[in-house]
């Protein structure tokens, strides 16, 4: 029996890759630069954006919770993912203290 040993096939090739890293960059340096210039237009941005993410985790986190008491009503729970729930619903609350404390802000 004769096996093919055709390489597995890539998703990105390297050059690509490289592309999509350098487009990334060039957008974030502009968008860095245009920070110097219209700071509170872009924090007014960034505040809008994460007063819409609150409102969705919210309702996502509740969810989440009600599917684990659903879990336990029936008798299915595993606690790993009740756990991971918590954990999860607990980390993305706290992203603004969590990344205060890697900045030195907090």
């Amino acid at each position: 029996m004769k096996f093919s040993r055709r390489p597995a096939r890539r998703i990105l090739s390297d050059r690509r890759a490289r592309q999509i890293v350098g487009v990334a960059g060039l957008l974030a340096s502009m968008a860095m630069s245009q920070a110097a210039f219209a700071s509170t237009s872009i924090e007014t941005g960034l505040d809008t954006i994460e007063s819409w993410m609150i409102t969705i985790a919210s309702v996502v986190g509740v969810i989440a919770i009600m599917a684990v008491g659903y879990a336990k009503l029936t008798g299915r729970m595993d606690w790993g993912r009740a756990v991971t729930v918590l954990i999860g619903i607990g980390i993305i609350f706290s992203a603004t203290t969590i990344v205060g404390w890697m900045g030195g802000s907090a």
